[in-house]
């Protein structure tokens, strides 16, 4: 069995991904992520303003525990944040938000979590243009978040990694 090489890093047997059109270049899943992570750097200098990291949809529960298993069920992978949060990953991209819904049922319509490269730089631009933007701030989590509600009642949370 031949050793596979990273084309950029040079170790050898990792993970690893080809290049369409010259198949015999292969970059390891590190390599890779660095190289986007670069790319996204260089497009927010080129463009400015700021860029979707991704998104996850957060559904609003009567029983987390019920929603929990159900999405088990489902071939999610489940984590928890406390007894009501949750969390339901598939594969690597999907994750959605489990959360108890507390008080007015109508309080939150619709709700989006955005990641993002910095959460300043949304409530900034958010603010720039009129909006009321709560936060950034930090949390014991990791996460520096803040949000926005629509005039119909439609929450869009944001953050960034700790730095």
């Amino acid at each position: 069995m031949t050793a596979v090489i990273c084309s950029s890093c040079s170790k050898r047997d990792k993970p690893t991904v080809q290049l369409h059109d010259h198949r015999e270049i292969q970059i390891c899943f590190d390599c890779l992520g660095w190289m986007n992570a670069k790319r996204n750097r260089q497009m927010m200098a080129h463009d400015g303003g700021w860029k979707v990291g991704g998104f996850e949809p957060i559904f609003t529960l009567e029983d987390v525990a019920r929603s929990v298993d159900h999405y088990a069920k489902m071939g999610f992978e489940i984590s928890f944040h406390d007894e009501t949060y949750a969390f339901a990953h598939r594969d690597r991209d999907l994750t959605i938000h489990l959360t108890k819904r507390v008080g007015d049922i109508q309080s939150v319509v619709g709700s989006l979590y955005i990641h993002c490269e910095s959460a300043d730089e949304v409530a900034d631009e958010w603010r720039k243009a009129g909006l009321e933007v709560i936060g950034p701030k930090d949390e014991d989590y990791g996460k520096r978040e803040g949000s926005h509600t629509d005039p119909d009642g439609n929450l869009t949370g944001f953050s960034s990694p700790l730095r």
